[in-house]
């Protein structure tokens, strides 16, 4: 998922204009006649869902999903998109004479069935298109053509999914519109203009039911919140948008709580001079980046969004329930929590005990192995936080609820041969209370030996997915000796956005014999650039038959930018060509600076 890393290519500087605040009174967000869901503290009425989840689940998991939501007061379901215009050929996900299927089921109409049997209205996404983060309005044929796409889906969806009329609420348009990319006059007026003439066939083909978007606002930069508010005055005026669900940007690291009021009271301004009858949602961020992908938010944490944006929006969203909070996919604990929440208006506050009989073990000149007690809690330990040296390096997560007690371990790889490492353990729950830390314990890894003969330096290589044109890899970055900064905008990195694997080559000149191997990466999460789960090394003397020589797990740097370096050391093998095959940690962007094949000396 992208949704966070388009505002990042800008420079950043601190702008953020605190503007008078709009009040509105929230509507409700409880279904009627529900007492369980009457109640008065803020709440989700709807979350958004990706096909690819549903498209792996079973139906019997699909109706528990729905039997979820409906227990948690969730009565909207968002499908995120339908059709993916980015794709040679364009692709859909359910069946259609117009455009191959990308997914093995129906995802739509199964959401559609499973929705229907519990009650809950749907949302119907239209086209996600990768393009749109580097075209955006900039490109008047190109949005153009979008438009006529997104009709003509909406046609197609209709008539094959229109007997679901009452469970069919309304649509969402899926291009993110952000305070960075839209700095002109010119990009708004082509951005009313395909809201215009997008909005106006959907209200014309399935009258009454709303056209919703999703923009998203970054404070390091771009537009400043007053200038936000004067760009969607000019967007909505006579654009046929219904609702703006605004993404709050706090899970995704684009704002604080506290800045909250400034950039939501300056949208709400921005309709009431625009489009009165226009809704303000909150579509709130339940999940934080972290160095494994994503995970949930504490529920202290999104319950303080929801109530700072409370005096300026109709209702909530989550982005996303479903992914982060269901326990259909995560710990149950989180699930238990927001609905213990939702009864009481209070968020859990019992913290749960500590871990203990830490132990760390050398396993190896680069790896420490952990094993501890768990903790426990009156609801459920969600991920413990792991120190090293008294800095936070790894959040893991709790799969499910862990029997107190129960041993828990953890192996903590890439580390510097020779060197002593202390740890500490903290556990916490889905609602964000913190434990007591354990005790410390500490290990000393062995050395490694020197290889201070680099066979890759200045030779050609092969990579099987070309660098991103923002960030391009020339055919001898990753040779070079040149080193990148924590700055992701350095021109040392290479840029691939993708999840899945692909594979780099480098051929060195002649058969030698390899010692070593490593390669750097970026990690910053907040910008959706995450470190490959791992890289397997191969080796070949042929450039076509390859042979294993070992995996490099990713180092653990917790959640914060820094550069890791994956080393495989300790080995012998003798080839010219080395391939390194990456797999990601999920989609998102991966970047790279260097390769480096080396030897313990000439030979």
């Amino acid at each position: 998922m992208n949704r966070w890393t388009a505002a990042t290519a800008a420079t950043a500087f601190s702008a953020c204009l605190a503007l008078g605040a709009v009040p509105v009174a929230p509507a409700a967000q409880a279904a009627a006649g529900n007492g369980r869901c009457s109640s008065s503290s803020p709440s989700f009425s709807g979350s958004f869902i990706q096909p690819d989840l549903v498209d792996r689940w079973t139906d019997a998991q699909l109706s528990a999903e729905m039997r979820v939501l409906k227990k948690a007061c969730i009565t909207e379901e968002v499908i995120q998109w339908t059709a993916d215009t980015g794709a040679s050929p364009a692709t859909r996900i359910y069946p259609s004479s117009q455009a191959p299927q990308s997914t093995k089921t129906d995802v739509v109409g199964r959401i559609l069935a499973a929705a229907h049997r519990q009650g809950i209205k749907v949302y119907l996404g239209l086209q996600t298109n990768n393009d749109w983060w580097t075209n955006y309005a900039n490109d008047q044929a190109w949005l153009d053509e979008q438009a006529a796409y997104a009709n003509e889906l909406a046609n197609d969806l209709w008539k094959r999914y229109g007997s679901y009329k009452g469970t069919l609420a309304g649509w969402y348009l899926s291009f993110e519109v952000d305070n960075f990319n839209f700095p002109s006059s010119t990009t708004w007026d082509r951005m009313r203009s395909f809201y215009r003439t997008v909005g106006a066939h959907l209200d014309h083909l399935t009258p009454g039911k709303p056209v919703v978007i999703s923009p998203f606002y970054n404070t390091s930069g771009g537009l400043t919140a007053s200038q936000w508010s004067t760009m969607w005055r000019d967007i909505l005026l006579g654009s046929h948008v219904d609702v703006v669900a605004l993404q709050d940007g706090v899970g995704a690291g684009h704002a604080t709580t506290d800045q909250l009021p400034a950039w939501f009271g300056a949208t709400r301004m921005a309709i009431e001079k625009a489009s009165p009858t226009t809704q303000l949602w909150a579509d709130t961020e339940t999940f934080i980046p972290a160095s494994t992908g994503f995970l949930s938010m504490p529920t202290a944490q999104v319950v303080a969004d929801m109530r700072a944006e409370r005096p300026y929006v109709d209702r909530y969203w989550s982005f996303s329930y479903d992914h982060y909070y269901s326990p259909v996919v995560v710990n149950p604990a989180y699930d238990k929590t927001y609905r213990a929440y939702l009864k009481s208006g209070h968020v859990d506050s019992q913290a749960p005990s500590a871990p203990s009989a830490l132990t760390a073990t050398a396993s190896d000149p680069q790896t420490v192995r952990l094993q501890w007690q768990g903790a426990s809690d009156n609801i459920g330990v969600t991920r413990y936080r792991i120190y090293r040296d008294g800095t936070l390096m790894r959040q893991l997560p709790v799969a499910d609820q862990q029997k107190a007690g129960a041993s828990v371990s953890y192996s903590d790889a890439q580390l510097d041969p020779g060197k002593s490492y202390m740890y500490t353990v903290v556990a916490e729950d889905a609602a964000g209370n913190s434990s007591a830390s354990s005790e410390p314990a500490t290990a000393t890894l062995g050395d490694a030996p020197s290889t201070p003969v680099n066979l890759s330096q200045g030779r050609g290589y092969a990579c099987s997915l070309p660098g991103s044109s923002s960030y391009p890899d020339d055919g001898t970055k990753l040779t070079d000796g040149r080193l990148g900064t924590t700055t992701f905008t350095d021109p040392a990195w290479t840029g691939r956005l993708t999840g899945s694997p692909f594979s780099c080559a480098v051929d060195l000149g002649a058969v030698s014999t390899v010692n070593e191997v490593s390669t750097r990466w970026l990690q910053d999460p907040g910008t959706g650039i995450v470190l490959p789960s791992s890289v397997v090394v191969e080796v070949s003397t042929d450039g076509q038959n390859y042979t294993p020589l070992g995996s490099m797990a990713a180092p653990s740097l917790g959640d914060q930018k820094a550069v890791a370096t994956f080393r495989l050391i300790n080995v012998s093998a003798v080839a010219r060509f080395v391939r390194l095959t990456v797999n990601p940690t999920g989609a998102g962007w991966s970047f790279t600076d260097e390769l480096e094949v080396r030897q313990q000396a000439s030979s």
